[in-house]
């Protein structure tokens, strides 16, 4: 069963905002968005704005039944995440991390893997068994969180949304080469769709 260690400080100043923010189900940036590629901003400062994106993540991960999502997958540039540990299950509601860096890691296991920026393709990759990871929590607090298993790989997904990489990019040069057409095909219809939204709006 995976693990997961999380400590929370009950007594923040956060905690009233934290509870009260009502998240939006935003959409999702595709593959050949620039901000997909791009290393986020660190959060320096939590603020309204990062409690609403935080709550955004949590809605939006949840509607489109995700296991984490990164913050620039719905077109924000800054490093934080959400997680899902029920989706490993394990007993814990969603949460989120800011500023998280992999600190730790072990063991390594092939497993397939997707993702909600690049719909329609899935492909097995290499991940760590465990890893430690640490970051600032939605009440502010520095956090040390120790996972393993299927969280474990998704603290390492999101952590690479974050830093601009995607999932097909630890795929060997001959499988990714094989998977250009279907990753065109993606960019293509994310340049469509933005057009017509443009001459909506115009």
């Amino acid at each position: 069963m995976p693990r997961l260690f999380v400590p929370i400080c009950d007594n923040s100043i956060y905690a009233h905002l934290i509870l009260t923010m009502k998240g939006r189900n935003l959409e999702i940036q595709v593959y050949g968005n620039p901000v997909l590629q791009q290393k986020t901003k660190a959060v320096d400062k939590i603020t309204d704005e990062i409690l609403q994106l935080i709550a955004d993540l949590k809605v939006t991960m949840h509607e489109k039944e995700g296991l984490g999502l990164a913050a620039n997958q719905v077109g924000i540039s800054l490093a934080v995440i959400a997680v899902n540990p029920k989706g490993a299950e394990i007993d814990q509601e969603p949460f989120a991390v800011i500023n998280p860096e992999l600190v730790e890691c072990s063991g390594q296991i092939e497993r397939e893997e997707g993702c909600l920026s690049i719909p329609g393709i899935s492909e097995v990759v290499a991940r760590p068994t465990k890893v430690i990871v640490k970051g600032i929590n939605e009440e502010g607090k520095p956090v040390q969180i120790n996972a393993e298993g299927l969280l474990a790989r998704v603290f390492m997904h999101e952590i690479d949304h974050i830093n601009g990489v995607f999932f097909v990019n630890h795929l060997g040069k001959t499988r990714l080469e094989l998977l250009q057409n279907q990753l065109k095909e993606i960019t293509r219809n994310r340049k469509n769709t933005s057009t017509k939204t443009k001459r909506k709006t115009q």
